[in-house]
């Protein structure tokens, strides 16, 4: 059985990914969680498209309904929501 090698330092690789901007404590709270929520938008809309990409359907909220969305184009409504539009409480994102 082989063994597994641990990385030496996870943080700064992380760090090394991100950027430091996003690990740093200099911004405000609010600016913060924007910054968080901006990145994490960005990283959904990312891995959705690669996923359309490389053959894979997803699963996403369009207008009141839940659907699944084909590569090919297709789309197949799996439920429709009554609250589609309930808005939610704001939520502040720290790490």
């Amino acid at each position: 059985m082989s063994k597994r090698a641990e990385p030496s330092n996870v943080q700064s690789d992380v760090s090394e990914h991100i950027g430091t901007s996003a690990c740093s404590n200099s911004l405000s709270d609010d600016r913060q969680s924007r910054h968080i929520e901006e990145m994490a938008r960005k990283a959904t809309t990312r891995a959705a498209n690669d996923a359309l990409k490389n053959g894979r359907a997803i699963t996403i909220q369009q207008g009141n309904a839940i659907v699944r969305k084909y590569p090919d184009g297709r789309i197949e409504v799996i439920k429709t929501l009554e609250n589609a539009f309930v808005i939610p409480k704001k939520r502040m994102y720290k790490i």
